[in-house]
């Protein structure tokens, strides 16, 4: 963890509009995308939980799933893993690194432009029809770096989760070229829109 006064970093905002000079505040009380989706996603098809809904399918003579069926079954299964990621990485920090950043109320951002400028072409492909902006922000507050250690969603269970949760957080003094990600909380300024995709 890391003070940062006037700092300048780099975000890849979704569907926010920033405007040059808005002011911002990342705190404990703020409610950012990762938390939305955490606290918010339903593992529903056809308005059944997801196993319910295979089962009856699995109760039928001759059912099969067409592919629109299995691609909803395919996304739920990787939000339901995100989800575990998430709340086993939130579980650890406030027991073990209460002083970190929470992922589910802080501002991700990069340490350069190129990064979020690559950044932002993965998201358009990945997320069409949403408006985009690559904006640099000036800090002041708190900054973890999270680099050579990343949590990828595995489909494992909560308890290595939690193993891989205490790596990420034990992270320190991370090469500036090895940084991945940047978590933020304190107050923040926009001061340039780099690029934009509406």
């Amino acid at each position: 963890m890391e003070r940062v006064k006037d700092k300048i970093y780099y975000q890849v905002a979704t569907d926010r509009d920033y405007r040059v000079g808005q002011k911002l505040v990342f705190d404990r009380n703020t409610i950012n995308g990762q938390y939305r989706k955490v606290m918010m996603t339903k593992f529903l098809l056809e308005g059944k939980r997801a196993s319910d809904f295979i089962y009856s399918k699995i109760n039928k003579k001759f059912a099969k799933l067409k592919k629109d069926e299995l691609y909803d079954l395919a996304h739920i299964l990787d939000d339901y893993d995100f989800t575990l990621r998430e709340l086993a990485l939130e579980f650890v920090r406030e027991k073990e690194f209460p002083d970190k950043p929470s992922r589910l109320h802080c501002l991700y951002l990069s340490n350069n432009k190129d990064t979020s400028l690559s950044n932002l072409n993965d998201f358009v492909k990945s997320k069409k029809g949403k408006q985009f902006q690559v904006v640099a922000i000036k800090l002041n507050g708190t900054i973890f770096k999270a680099g050579e250690v990343t949590i990828a969603r595995q489909g494992e269970s909560m308890s290595t989760y939690i193993e891989d949760a205490r790596a990420y957080w034990s992270q320190n003094n991370i090469d500036d070229n090895k940084i991945k990600e940047i978590l933020f909380e304190g107050t923040a300024e926009i001061v340039e829109i780099i690029k934009e995709i509406k």
